[in-house]
């Protein structure tokens, strides 16, 4: 149980490094708004996500530490809702609702592509699909 609790700790972690850096990454490089890291980590997360499942649908056995490093630590501190929504709602608070609902729409629909993807890719890739 221990062991568990460190193992999602730990990835949790290194997810929310990796979110944080990404962001500073694109804003000293392209001049990006806070939003559009969001956006870039939650669809890179959901790709992953999808890889992850793709893997363990295949029957592969990942240990429970590892599972829960990966999927509810690292990925769980990559991908954020809590920011998603923030940034949503600046959109509004901006009067820009077109912005809001391109935004919210785009987020979940790559979200969701990106998933598939990466869910598609990993099993053709170890010929299970």
């Amino acid at each position: 149980m221990v062991g568990m609790f460190l193992s999602v700790g730990a990835g949790g972690a290194i997810g929310a490094m990796a979110r944080y850096g990404v962001g500073v990454l694109l804003a000293a490089r392209f001049g990006a708004s806070g939003w559009i890291a969001t956006l870039a980590v939650n669809m890179a997360g959901c790709f992953l996500m999808g890889m992850l499942a793709a893997y363990m649908a295949s029957s592969a056995q990942i240990p429970e530490p590892l599972r829960g490093f990966l999927a509810v630590g690292f990925l769980g501190g990559l991908t954020t809702f809590s920011t998603f929504t923030l940034d949503g709602y600046g959109f509004w608070l901006r009067g820009d609702l077109v912005g809001a609902v391109v935004y919210i729409a785009a987020s979940i629909l790559l979200s969701l592509a990106g998933f598939a993807s990466g869910f598609w890719l990993l099993r053709a890739a170890l010929g299970t699909a």
